[in-house]
C-alpha cells in the first residue's frame, strides 16, 4: 500500500486543478496533481475543456454580484501569475461585439471596456511546466477509484495500477468529477463542447480580436438544464484567436439527467455547428472555413455558481468546480480555497468566510437544498 502523499492532492491538471495547485505551493503546501492522459482512449479529437477554451477576460462584472465583481478583476491575477511563472498566455485583447443585423461590420462594434484573453493552446502547453517548475508532483494516470480510509483520509486508485494516499484531496476535474464522488450537489451538471480549430486567423477579419456574441444562449441552456426531457443542442457564434490561428463557434450539447455519457459523434456535431454558424449573419462567411473538429466534456452549475470547499459529509474532500466563467473565476478563487485548505491558521478563518460572502461555499446539510 502507498503511503501517504504529503499535503494535498489534487485531482485535475487543467486550469482549476493547476492554479489551484500553484496556489498552495505559494502557501508552502506540498501538492501531488494526478492528470488524466490529453485525450479520452478511442475518441478522436476529445480534448480537455482548458485546451479549447475562448479564455475570455472581460474587464467588468458579467453580473451584479460579489463574485461577478470579484472575476471582473482576474487580469490582475494572470499578469501576477506571468510574472512569477513565465507565459501563460494572457494579454489584452481587443473586444468585438455582434448582433443580428446582416454583415460583419454592420452589425458589430467595438468594445471600448477593459477585455484581455487567454491563449488556451499556450496555457494547456506551458501549465505542465510551470507546475513542475514549482514543486509540483504530477501523476500521469486516470483516477479509477476514491475511497475513504478511516485511519488515512483517502485512498486514488489509479489506471497505472498503483495507488495514492492523502489527508486532503480536492477534486478539480471538471465534468469527471462526478463519476468519481456521485454524492455531490445534484446542481453540478455536465455538458459537451465543441469548436473548430482554424489553421490561421481569417483574413476577412480586421487584424486578431475577439468577437463575441453580446449574449451566449449556452448560459440560459444550462440554467435550465435541470428540467430537460431529451437533449438540446445550439451553437453561439464567436471567435477568438488561438496559437496561429482561431476557435470557431461554440456547440453545446445538453442531456437529460446527471450522467456525463459519451461524446456525441464528430460528424454530426460539426455539421450542427456549421450549420448553426451559417445561419447567424455573422457567422455566414466564416462557416464554410476548413478546420477540424474539437470537443470537450465541461462541468457546470445549474444555479450559475461554482462548487467550491467541503463535500458534506466527507471530512477531508473538497470540489472546485462548475465554473461558469473559469478564467476569470478559477484565478480569483483559488487562492481563497488554498488558503483555506490550510487548517488552523487566521488567514484560513478569513478566506472561508470571504467564499461563504461570494456565495460559492458549499452548503452544509441544512442547506443542501440549495443545489438540488
Amino acid at each position: 500500500m502507498a503511503p501517504p502523499a504529503p499535503g494535498v492532492l489534487v485531482i485535475g491538471g487543467g486550469l482549476a486543478g493547476g492554479l489551484l495547485a500553484l496556489a498552495l505551493r505559494e502557501q508552502g503546501v506540498a501538492v501531488t496533481v494526478v492528470e488524466a492522459p490529453p485525450a479520452i482512449s478511442g475518441s478522436a479529437g476529445v480534448q480537455s475543456a482548458t485546451a479549447i477554451s475562448y479564455g475570455a477576460l472581460p474587464g467588468w462584472p458579467l453580473a451584479p454580484t460579489s463574485l461577478a465583481r470579484l472575476a471582473a478583476g482576474a487580469s490582475r491575477r494572470w499578469r501576477r501569475l506571468q510574472r512569477h511563472h513565465g507565459a501563460l498566455g494572457w494579454r489584452p485583447r481587443r473586444l468585438r461585439l455582434h448582433g443580428g443585423l446582416a454583415g460583419l461590420g454592420a452589425a458589430s462594434a467595438w468594445w471600448p471596456l477593459p477585455f484581455a484573453q487567454v491563449d488556451s493552446s499556450v496555457l494547456a502547453a506551458r501549465l505542465p511546466q510551470v507546475l513542475a517548475a514549482a514543486g509540483v508532483a504530477c501523476q500521469p494516470a486516470w483516477v479509477e477509484r476514491l475511497e475513504s480510509q478511516p485511519a488515512a483520509g483517502w485512498e486514488l486508485w489509479l489506471s497505472n495500477g498503483t495507488s495514492l494516499q492523502a489527508a486532503q484531496v480536492v477534486l478539480a476535474a471538471g465534468a469527471y468529477c462526478r463519476q468519481l464522488w456521485p454524492a455531490l450537489p445534484q446542481g453540478l451538471r455536465s455538458s459537451w463542447a465543441a469548436v473548430l480549430e482554424l489553421e490561421a486567423y481569417p483574413a476577412l477579419l480586421a487584424g486578431p480580436a475577439a468577437w463575441l456574441p453580446a449574449a451566449f444562449d449556452r448560459v440560459a441552456l444550462e440554467r435550465r438544464a435541470a428540467g430537460l426531457q431529451r437533449p438540446e443542442w445550439l451553437v453561439d457564434a464567436g471567435l477568438v484567436p488561438w496559437g496561429k490561428g482561431a476557435l470557431l463557434g461554440q456547440h453545446t450539447l445538453v442531456r437529460p439527467g446527471l450522467e456525463l455519457g459519451t461524446p456525441p459523434p464528430p460528424g454530426e456535431v460539426e455539421e450542427q455547428l456549421r450549420q448553426g454558424l451559417a445561419a447567424q449573419p455573422w457567422g455566414v462567411p466564416l462557416a464554410p472555413l476548413p478546420g477540424p473538429l474539437r470537443q470537450a466534456a465541461v462541468a457546470f452549475c445549474s444555479t450559475g455558481v461554482p462548487l467550491v470547499g467541503p463535500v458534506p459529509g466527507s471530512p477531508g474532500l473538497w470540489v472546485f468546480t462548475g465554473f461558469s466563467a473559469g478564467f476569470s473565476q478559477v484565478p480569483v478563487l483559488a487562492p481563497l480555497l488554498a488558503q483555506s485548505l490550510v487548517s488552523g491558521s487566521h488567514l484560513a478563518a478569513l478566506a472561508t468566510r470571504r467564499l461563504r460572502q461570494l456565495g460559492v461555499w458549499l452548503p452544509d446539510q441544512a442547506g443542501a437544498d440549495r443545489f438540488s
